[in-house]
């Protein structure tokens, strides 16, 4: 049976050749990318959601264990990790160095812990858009290819007018089959790309606004539990003023 494309393109010159090549090489590299990007940043938002939902019934930092270990595996739940940590950090250094000024030391410690969570942020965010490029440039590429195979067929068939004196079906119709096939195939790899790269960078955006936000509403819940943690020490009539606050008990301790 004849296949009147695959017919066209064994008949193609050298240049039609290599833009083919050129083209079936962008298709598998493009298409590579769409099923790693979608899967991966399907497999991000999935786990947030999972880890939101077990977030929601730790009541401290410091039980952040008992969301499970294939949560804290998450983007978010690093973050919440790193949050936890801090939370230990400061409680720990509270208790072995002592506070004498209590609003200096609480100043200087939540720094360093939003220093800390934006650092752990931006290592999980980085990913989340890693190579969605590439899809916006081959679909950037791909026309113009196609556009170069096109003028390329169409000089070849003003060369076989100009060569046979005649403008006839069977001159022109070479140049004119190699100019229309590169550009379908130009068009082929194009749309696809230019397709998955919103459809990828719309999850991506997507993925990183949740993990921003969840960082700033964790971060608010640190400052909120390490206030509440000083204030009850402060409270309690056996301890001097300013004491450090009791450290949380080991059981609900946060992961190395």
């Amino acid at each position: 049976m004849n296949i009147p494309v695959v017919e066209l393109t064994i008949k193609l010159g050298m240049m039609g050749k290599v833009i083919i090549v050129l083209f079936l090489f962008l298709s598998l590299w493009s298409w590579a990318l769409v099923f790693a990007r979608v899967s991966f940043l399907n497999k991000v938002l999935n786990g947030n959601r999972r880890f939101r939902r077990r977030f929601q019934d730790v009541r401290r930092l410091s039980e952040i264990d008992r969301v499970g270990n294939s949560e804290l595996n998450t983007p978010m739940g690093q973050i919440a990790e790193a949050g936890a940590a801090e939370y230990g950090r400061i409680i720990a250094d509270a208790q072995s160095r002592g506070v004498r000024d209590v609003a200096f030391f609480l100043e200087f410690q939540l720094t360093m812990a939003k220093e800390r969570l934006e650092n752990v942020l931006s290592g999980v965010v980085t990913p989340v858009d890693r190579g969605i490029y590439l899809l916006a440039m081959i679909s950037s590429i791909a026309p113009f290819l196609g556009l170069l195979g096109t003028v390329w067929g169409i000089t070849n068939s003003f060369y076989e007018i100009g060569q046979q004196g005649s403008a006839s079906l069977p001159v022109v119709a070479p140049g004119i089959a190699e100019a229309l096939l590169t550009t379908i195939a130009g068009l082929i790899v194009a749309i696809p790309a230019l397709f998955f790269y919103n459809y990828c960078n719309k999850k991506a955006e997507r993925a990183a606004n949740e993990l921003e936000d969840f960082g700033d509403l964790l971060m608010v819940r640190l400052r909120r539990e390490v206030f509440s943690a000083f204030f009850a020490a402060e409270s309690q009539p056996s301890r001097p003023q300013y004491a450090a606050p009791p450290v949380p008990p080991q059981g609900g301790g946060y992961r190395q």
